[in-house]
């Protein structure tokens, strides 16, 4: 591209965006052509460039044809007439003293009008200025009430942040609740699974109390002989062991011997287990007569036994079921029943916890009691 010169400042046009003058030929650019870049882009299209004039070629043509405008007359060549000049003018050659009747009434008229214009326009200032003192005084109530809500907005979020915290403790403490139930109920099951395998332990396992304790004596021969009361024979091979299970008796109130200690027996089967507690059945009112045992004869009794648990459970069923007339409350295979009265429709129940003390005897019958309770049958 050959370079140009611009006829207004002399430079040479680096720039492709220039305009030529369609009377001159002369080329511009576009600071001395005065128009924009944004013009130049999206206004002068291509004709309008093809068209363009610059400043010296335009002053250069002839004005256009004011024929039309009207002309001065001759006779008011010295008048000057200015704007905004009255239009009623004293005549000629006359006083400003003379004026006419009708311009005087018409000046008073004018007169009368603009000091209404002013009284209006200083009662109008007036309330303007009460208006903006208004305008001032409910700005500052209203920028006092915008403190105030964004104080209770503040408060309020305070509030939702401490109704979450305490609604989130409530379900953390909920959920301790519940799992804290689950994990009791679950150790009542684990208790009384364990109690029952225990009590399982315990199978071919009797007990005899109510018999006198002496030094030196010997306790397989005391179970033959009490055996051999009830009516049953038994040997030495029958017995695995035979032991007393409790402290040893001391002096009781009033300098009365205690009761002594319960002898358990171990046997080999418990078939033969089972004979002996029918057979103790059988003759309840056996007494150790006959038997070589210190003291007067007395009742001896023989029993299955039963784990510290469900000895404690028979005691108090007992005890309830004394309370609630229930006539029936044994054991069986260490198991606990109990039933309110004879017959075969008379349901049978069988009691694992404490809590079976309430479903089957009931609450009212249900309460504590330092009562010790027999566990013959």
């Amino acid at each position: 591209m050959s370079s140009k010169n611009c006829a207004g400042c002399l430079q040479v046009i680096k720039s492709r965006q220039f305009l030529c003058c369609c009377s001159c030929g002369e080329s511009y650019d576009l600071l001395c052509a005065n128009v924009s870049e944004q013009r130049y882009r999206n206004t002068l299209t291509g004709e309008h460039r093809r068209r363009w004039k610059c400043d010296e070629c335009r002053n250069r043509e002839p004005k256009n044809n004011n024929s039309d405008t009207p002309a001065r007359g001759h006779d008011d060549d010295n008048i000057t007439r200015r704007r905004g000049a009255s239009t009623i003018s004293p005549v000629e050659g006359s006083s400003p003293d003379t004026v006419p009747e009708s311009s005087s009434k018409t000046l008073t008229a004018v007169s009368g009008k603009l000091d209404d214009l002013v009284e209006e326009i200083r009662m109008f200032r007036s309330e303007m200025s009460e208006t903006r003192h208004r305008v001032l005084t409910f700005d500052e109530k209203l920028c006092g009430l915008l403190t105030q809500v964004e104080s209770c907005v503040s408060e309020v979020r305070e509030l939702r942040a401490r109704v979450e915290k305490l609604e989130n403790c409530s379900r953390s403490t909920t959920n301790l609740d519940s799992t804290h139930g689950s994990l009791v109920n679950t150790i009542e099951t684990l208790k009384t699974e364990l109690n029952e395998r225990d009590q399982e332990l315990l199978l071919n396992d009797i007990e005899v109390t109510c018999v006198p304790e002496q030094r030196g004596e010997s306790l397989q021969h005391i179970v033959l002989t009490l055996a051999s009361k009830v009516g049953v024979q038994l040997g030495q091979q029958d017995i695995v062991c035979a032991t007393r299970v409790g402290r040893p008796p001391g002096p009781g109130v009033g300098g009365a011997a205690q009761r002594p200690r319960p002898i358990v027996v171990r046997l080999v089967r418990r078939a033969m287990r089972d004979e002996l507690l029918r057979a103790a059945r059988v003759r309840r009112g056996v007494t150790t007569e006959g038997v070589d045992l210190p003291g007067p004869p007395r009742r001896f009794y023989i029993n299955e036994r039963l784990t510290r648990a469900n000895r404690s459970l028979f005691r108090r069923a007992r005890e309830v079921g004394e309370r609630a007339n229930w006539r029936y409350v044994w054991t069986r295979d260490g198991k606990i029943f109990a039933r309110q009265s004879p017959g075969d429709g008379v349901p049978r129940h069988r009691l694992r916890t404490e809590e079976d003390l309430d479903r089957i005897f009931g609450s009212c019958a249900v309460g504590s009691s330092a009562v010790a309770v027999d566990t013959r049958v």
